[in-house]
């Protein structure tokens, strides 16, 4: 072994030198400016060293905003043509971003809180276009899921995972997200989630990304989801709730098509006639 003694400073990530620079010289941070627009006259940071901050945070070990100011700046400030903003200027920043949440009272009395950030989920697309990682065109597949992240923030409410934090719905397309809507962990994912949905399909309308299969789990097993979705997509695969209805439909349901299923062949009912909907769906 070779020890070596230099006076220069030395770090265990100086990889993101690396990657800062590929994201800097393919025009990522200039392109999020362009998207978002510019900041007030005086501020000496913009909207993209948002972004640019927490990525090398997270890719120098960071999880919060709070660890570019006690643990992280060291590593950051080693960054070629980037001084990071202190946390509480990182925080305020991204304040300007957000919008307001939308409050709705269901029939037992209990309040969901939503926000849908349609400016942001924009720019999100725009980048995986730009990026030729989502392309528009009417073959694209789409996975939806609400995902609970717990926290501990003040607004978090009581989740049925038995913990505080959001419940959003994630919409991805070849593992890459198009579409995020939060919405607070007490909230059902059935719950309007119709609307999120619609939302969703408008906003890749836009960029003329249409789906051709769109797939769920169960949470989204609604007639009102169902519907919509059997409009906008060619095929969608739904897994079905299990309940006493379900099960008495298919026991009297004779008709079948044999399938494969690795080596041993099953019969599946036609679900998609059982269950209402065109011959073209297919819920499961």
């Amino acid at each position: 072994m070779q020890i070596t003694y230099s006076n220069e400073k030395i770090n265990g990530f100086g990889g993101i030198n690396l990657t800062d620079h590929i994201l800097s010289n393919g025009g990522i941070y200039e392109f999020i400016d362009r998207e978002l627009g510019s900041r007030h006259s005086k501020a000496r940071y913009s909207y993209s060293d948002i972004v640019r901050s927490y990525l090398n945070l997270i890719f120098s070990g960071g999880d919060c905003a709070e660890d570019i100011n006690d643990h992280n700046r060291p590593i950051l400030e080693q960054l070629k043509g980037f001084n990071p903003p202190s946390a509480d200027t990182l925080l305020r920043m991204q304040k300007e971003l957000s919008t307001e949440k939308q409050l709705y009272t269901g029939h037992k009395g209990i309040d969901h809180e939503f926000n849908s950030n349609i400016a942001l989920n924009r720019l999100m697309v725009r980048l995986l276009i730009n990026l030729r990682q989502v392309i528009s065109s009417d073959s694209n597949t789409l996975d939806y899921d609400n995902q609970f992240t717990a926290n501990d923030k003040y607004d978090s409410r009581r989740s049925y995972k038995k913990a505080d934090g959001y419940m959003p719905g994630i919409a991805s397309i070849g593992n890459y997200p198009v579409y995020i809507e939060n919405r607070n962990g007490n909230s059902n994912v059935k719950y309007r989630q119709a609307e999120t949905l619609e939302r969703m399909f408008n906003l890749l309308k836009e960029f003329d990304i249409r789906i051709k299969r769109f797939r769920a789990d169960c949470g989204s097993f609604t007639r009102e989801v169902v519907s919509l979705v059997e409009k906008e997509a060619e095929y969608f695969y739904i897994r079905a709730m299990r309940c006493s209805e379900l099960f008495s439909r298919i026991k009297i349901l004779s008709t079948g098509k044999r399938w494969r299923l690795a080596i041993r062949p099953i019969r599946l009912p036609l679900l998609n006639m059982l269950l209402l909907v065109e011959k073209r769906a297919i819920v499961m």
